[in-house]
């Protein structure tokens, strides 16, 4: 679907009127997330209140006082009860005009966020895959940016053929793969498989020699060689693993082995939960004797969130140090950002105690970006006392696990597996989305990201403090985007990566560079609707986690209830449950604290440097 089109006359009516009325749906979502209180009609109210001082007050105090003392009240008692009632109608007015006040500039300041992130969220994605693309030799180059058109939803004859001959270098190939478009686009389908069977050599061939370049890009091409074009319910398959290896890397502090694409992947995840992305999943309750499986599930999701908690503290440092970049007295380069935690950390505290040293005076502008560099260091030190928490679960919750296994093996694994029988499970079904207020949360912590960082997004690429991103600060971005996604979605639950991992992502090919925010907004809840829930994948997913994560057996019960239930596929769970039955179990679980980065935030200096500091601040 484009938003913009070249035709002329009807059709470039017909698409204008669309995307206006896209930005209009959009502009109401928005204002929907966005709204936390209604507009109080305060006038009504003013009305109200001198009603009730006025003809209301009179009318009830003399009926009252002629009932209770047979007699009309004096007038000075009426007066009294007026003043009264208008002096405690005006407080309350004025209080509630004071709190419609907050309540509209907290919606005016939550509505620019949300709308500025989904303005952002898209350039990001553009920005960083141009990156990663140029930063490719240029034949890889080419055949990658070819697989960017084979993905496209609205893909014209022509231009499929110049993606085709770009990927495979077959110029017959690409003549008869514009063919078969235009009569797939017709519905001669027939057609389509003559042309389809005619070019089978040349098709393998070629698809031989991309397998051999680029097998992420095999796929795709097959698919327009064969006459099937993407749809939108069925979505864009996600890259496979891309949540583990970037939970993996959180602890990493060049995770050079990190592929750029996993990043945008995060990316588009994200904005597909802020238009409104629901995702049905499988997960499973232990029944029973299940200690062993429940300490063993512990220790993953402890060691993913202890993960997640360091990458916070990574990036909270490396922000604070970005802040002091351009102070002379801090003598911190940008150069300097990109260093190791364990050697930007003492650079981080001796600047700081010669920003503090050199305190200018208060109310100028260097004092005011003194007080932004103080709240850093405070947010810095509660991110490292969050992580020592999560240390510490992860240490209770290996401890319990090496217990458990001293216990185990002396009897024999087979022993525990027949024990642990699948039966005892019980499978439920869960939802994946962002309420409004995660909405929010979400949108204040990227803008607030954004700011820190100095980042920028524009025609030339993403700029870092006035300078291009390369790969390795944009996969440390990436870390970051995905501690904020952590503030409102679990990602360290299983199920949850199992369920993302399975879900194909939204067709966001749509999304121009020249599109309004609110014209994103709409596109973006459109195509979210469209995309086809299938949980039958989820379950074989869910299937294959049970025996290779906790190996067990996969019984002829659970499998057949996979499959009538959630329409898994019967094949792969046979195969699965003959898998399940060869050999021992083992578990080898290795531990990721980092004693030496902790330590580097143990040391006194900080909390007496922030002591000194806001003592000059207050």
């Amino acid at each position: 679907m484009s938003m913009r089109g070249s035709g002329e006359g009807t059709g470039r009516s017909d698409e204008d009127g669309n995307g206006l009325r896209i930005e209009i749906e959009g502009r109401g979502r928005i204002a929907e997330v966005s709204a936390s209180a209604r507009r109080v009609p305060w006038l009504l109210n003013a009305l109200q209140i001198l009603w009730v001082a006025g003809p209301a007050t009179f009318i009830a105090m003399q009926g009252g006082y002629w009932l209770g003392f047979g007699e009309f009240a004096p007038a000075r008692n009426v007066v009294y009860f007026v003043f009264f009632t208008l002096f405690l109608g005006l407080i309350g007015l004025a209080s509630k005009l004071a709190s419609v006040a907050v309540i509209e500039r907290r919606e005016h300041e939550a509505a620019q966020k949300l709308r500025r992130t989904i303005d952002l969220l898209p350039d990001l994605l553009f920005a960083i895959r141009d990156t990663d693309l140029a930063a490719e030799p240029a034949e890889r180059r080419r055949r990658l940016a070819a697989g960017v058109l084979l993905q496209e939803l609205d893909l014209g004859p022509e231009t499929l053929a110049m993606a085709v001959r770009e990927l495979s270098g077959d110029v017959g190939l690409s003549q008869v793969a514009q063919q078969i478009e235009v009569y797939r686009r017709l519905g001669l389908h027939s057609r389509v498989r003559d042309l389809v069977d005619a070019s089978a050599e040349a098709r393998l061939a070629a698809l031989e020699r991309v397998h051999a370049e680029a097998p992420e890009l095999a796929d795709a091409l097959r698919e327009r060689l064969q006459g099937n074009a993407p749809s939108q319910d069925a979505g864009i398959p996600r890259r496979e693993g891309f949540l583990q290896r970037l939970l993996a890397t959180a602890d990493e502090d060049d995770p050079a082995d990190l592929p750029v694409s996993d990043v945008q992947e995060l990316i588009v995840l994200a904005f597909e939960l802020l238009s409104g992305r629901e995702i049905r999943y499988l997960h499973f309750t232990w029944k029973g004797r299940w200690g062993v499986a429940r300490a063993l599930d512990a220790v993953e999701t402890t060691r993913a969130r202890y993960r997640l908690a360091q990458a916070r503290v990574d990036g909270r440092l490396r922000a604070l140090g970005l802040s002091m970049v351009g102070l002379p007295e801090s003598q911190i380069q940008r150069a300097d950002i990109r260093s190791d935690p364990l050697v930007l950390a003492p650079k981080v505290i001796d600047a700081l105690e010669r920003l503090i040293a050199h305190r200018p005076p208060r109310g100028t502008r260097a004092a005011r970006r003194l007080g932004r560099i103080l709240t850093g260091v405070r947010r810095l030190r509660e991110e490292y006392h969050q992580w020592l928490e999560a240390g510490s679960a992860l240490d209770a919750a290996m401890a319990h696990w090496e217990m458990l296994q001293r216990q185990i093996y002396p009897t024999g694994a087979r022993w525990w597996r027949r024990r642990l029988s699948a039966r005892r499970l019980q499978i439920q079904e869960g939802v994946i989305a962002f309420s409004d207020e995660a909405k929010l949360a979400f949108a204040r912590g990227l803008c607030d990201l954004v700011d820190d960082l100095e980042l920028q997004v524009d025609q030339r690429g993403l700029y870092f403090a006035g300078q291009p991103l390369d790969r390795a600060e944009i996969r440390r971005l990436g870390l970051q985007l995905l501690t904020l996604l952590q503030d409102s979605l679990d990602l360290t639950d299983l199920a949850v990566q199992r369920a993302i991992q399975a879900s194909p992502a939204a067709w966001l090919g749509g999304l121009q560079a020249d599109m309004s925010a609110e014209a994103r907004a709409g596109l973006g809840a459109a195509v979210v609707k469209e995309v086809r829930q299938d949980l039958g994948r989820m379950a074989e997913r869910l299937a294959a986690q049970l025996v290779t994560l906790y190996h067990l057996p996969l019984d002829a019960q659970l499998r057949q209830q996979l499959v009538e239930r959630y329409g898994a596929n019967a094949e792969r769970l046979e195969m699965l449950a003959s898998r399940s039955a060869e050999g021992e179990v083992s578990y080898p679980v290795r531990r990721v604290r980092s004693s030496e980065r902790e330590a580097m935030m143990r040391d006194p200096r900080w909390t007496l440097l922030l002591k000194l500091g806001e003592r000059y601040a207050g």
